[in-house]
């Protein structure tokens, strides 16, 4: 008896502890498709998994998503919704100022970059469907289309994989919705129209915009990048 009497102090203590943690519970946000999801900050436990699968080569991302997010079914999230979680995530478990270290491609002086989530424009995707119709600009045709989501990270993870399984986002061409003739087709169409295509998929032009311009210190050199999403980015530097 003393046992459990001596395991309900110790939790009730704890509890105690940490009951003035503004970021205690669960916070509600907006995400670029228009969806509401609630997150909560990353935990001591959460981060040691995170570096652990890091020093694996393995993506934590998906696991801090399925920690720290509920409201949402994982392999339906919109890529463009996940990178917006990330970002939040990291805003709510370390505050709102990132700060990375780049190298000048002008002068090559080393550079401590700051930047604050909370001023990084976001742009909305109208609709926030799964699905959109769009018409090609070369062939004049048609195309039913689905958006990309978490489940088709690893058959897009670079060009080449994405342009292999662009048939799989291609739900009809026209009036068509037969694999095998949607396959063909694409192996025919113009670049103009593959490209316009992938654009739609990746809904490129919404949701957070990572692309930051960074002004060197030392020589004055003004560089465009994308924000480093590395091992560093879930940390307090």
């Amino acid at each position: 008896m003393a046992i459990n009497e001596e395991k309900i102090d110790v939790d009730s203590i704890v509890e105690g502890l940490l009951s003035d943690l503004p970021t205690n519970t669960e916070t509600e946000i907006e995400l670029p498709s228009g969806g509401i999801a609630k997150i909560k900050p990353i935990t001591f436990e959460e981060e040691r998994q995170m570096v652990a699968l890091s020093n694996k080569g393995e993506d934590p991302s998906t696991l801090l998503i399925e920690k720290c997010v509920t409201g949402l079914d994982l392999n339906k999230i919109l890529l463009i919704d996940k990178i917006y979680l990330l970002f939040k995530l990291r805003e709510l478990s370390f505050g709102s100022v990132y700060k990375f270290h780049m190298s000048c491609p002008s002068c090559k002086e080393q550079q401590t970059i700051s930047i604050d989530i909370n001023e990084m424009p976001v742009a909305p995707l109208e609709g926030g469907s799964e699905k959109v119709e769009i018409d090609l600009p070369m062939c004049k045709k048609k195309v039913l289309l689905r958006r990309a989501s978490v489940s088709d990270e690893k058959v897009i993870s670079d060009t080449s994989k994405m342009l292999d399984n662009l048939w799989r986002f291609i739900l009809k061409f026209d009036e068509y919705d037969d694999p095998m003739i949607i396959q063909k087709v694409l192996s025919k169409l113009p670049a103009g129209d593959v490209n316009t295509m992938i654009s739609e998929i990746m809904c490129e032009g919404f949701g957070i915009s990572t692309e930051v311009m960074a002004r060197c210190s030392a020589c004055g050199h003004d560089s465009k990048m994308e924000l480093p999403l590395d091992k560093n980015f879930f940390s307090v530097s």
